[in-house]
């Protein structure tokens, strides 16, 4: 009797699991996170762009300095190398610049997106109770 009782109160607690997976709220639930966790990587990814971006400009300020020392010595290959560098540091920078913006803008689309969903889940739980309290 006993076995029979566990084994029927692991089946129904099996099948609430299963039902409470196939939940719409929970399956909301598990959305939402999904989304958080994006959004956090993304934002993750803007602030070490940001940080590569810093470390970019100091180098290029660097390569500026010491282009102007060697241009006071006289050494007139060594600054054109030097500005060359420079140059391909700026260059650097603005294609980091143009990344850091491209992932703000996906940040925000998710946002967006975000915030249309819980709108949408919102209508559709009120619609749902609406219809409840028809019946």
């Amino acid at each position: 009797m006993k076995t029979k009782t566990l084994m029927m109160s692991a089946l129904f607690s099996m099948i609430s699991a299963a039902a409470f997976a196939q939940n719409p709220v929970a399956q909301d639930s598990r959305e939402i996170k999904h989304d958080n966790a994006v959004i956090a990587v993304k934002k993750g990814e803007v602030a070490a762009g940001k940080q590569q971006l810093q470390a970019e400009h100091q180098e290029t300020k660097a390569l500026a300095h010491a282009e102007h020392q060697a241009l006071k010595k006289g050494d007139v290959v060594q600054a054109k190398q030097l500005d060359q560098a420079r140059h391909d540091e700026q260059h650097a920078m603005q294609q980091q610049k143009q990344a850091i913006k491209h992932d703000k803008k996906v940040i925000a689309r998710h946002r967006v997106d975000k915030h249309e969903a819980q709108i949408a889940r919102e209508e559709d739980k009120l619609k749902h109770e609406h219809e409840a309290g028809k019946i």
